[in-house]
């Protein structure tokens, strides 16, 4: 009988190898606030950025990484998982002393309890399969260290046409991991958000402020024990 898992994790693959995404401003924009929220959070509730430990699940071509290690996470405390091998390569390229592991299924490769910031931004929804989202987030809150942050970042509306996605929704997550600390609205609809950036600063602020929010940033702390 063919396994399940492998099949799902290949359609995964071939969409990634074959999907392209138009760089844009809206885009742009909305990596930003992703990262500036998730950024404020750790700060807010994390040790010293310096002495983090983060997992990148999903870590594509490592921006996230990168991006950890500018603000000072030591490139040593940064790891990442990646199901196709061209972007893990590109990963390791990113941050070379980063510890990258190209994986075959939804499990972490890493130790319980490893890291105090545990990641995964539109990593979920091109898991169509239930089994293996709720075994990929179970395998996130293993990794999580006492006193850690787990961060999905997904959307909630997906493109009717795209068949490769589904969309999340909170139930779901709370489903595997309980009633999340933080469940915060963000990224203005981005076809309208493209346009809203060509207009000049005031109406432009007007309408950004107008459009739906189509994504969604799920936190959830891992208590210290008492």
């Amino acid at each position: 009988m063919a396994d399940p898992t492998t099949g799902e994790t290949d359609r995964i693959r071939s969409y990634f190898g074959e999907a392209s995404w138009r760089r844009s401003a809206g885009r742009d924009l909305l990596v930003a606030e992703r990262r500036e929220l998730l950024e404020k959070l750790v700060r807010e509730s994390l040790p010293p950025i310096a002495e983090l430990s983060v997992c990148d699940v999903g870590c594509g071509g490592g921006a996230d990484l990168e991006r950890w290690r500018s603000l000072g996470v030591a490139e040593e405390r940064l790891f990442g998982t990646e199901l196709v091998a061209e972007r893990a390569e590109v990963a390791r390229g990113t941050v070379p002393r980063a510890s990258i592991a190209r994986v075959d299924d939804f499990e972490i490769p890493f130790p319980d309890r490893s890291f105090d910031l545990v990641t995964a931004s539109l990593v979920l929804s091109s898991i169509r399969d239930p089994v293996g989202r709720r075994e990929l987030l179970a395998e996130m809150w293993r990794v999580t260290d006492d006193g850690g942050m787990v961060a999905v970042y997904d959307f909630r509306v997906r493109k009717p046409w795209n068949r490769n996605v589904v969309a999340m929704s909170g139930r779901e997550l709370r489903a595997t991991l309980g009633q999340p600390t933080a469940e915060l609205r963000l990224a203005p609809l981005l076809p309208l958000l493209d346009l809203a950036l060509r207009l000049p600063a005031t109406p432009r602020a007007a309408l950004v402020a107008l459009l739906p929010r189509t994504h969604r940033l799920w936190i959830w702390h891992r208590e210290l024990p008492r």
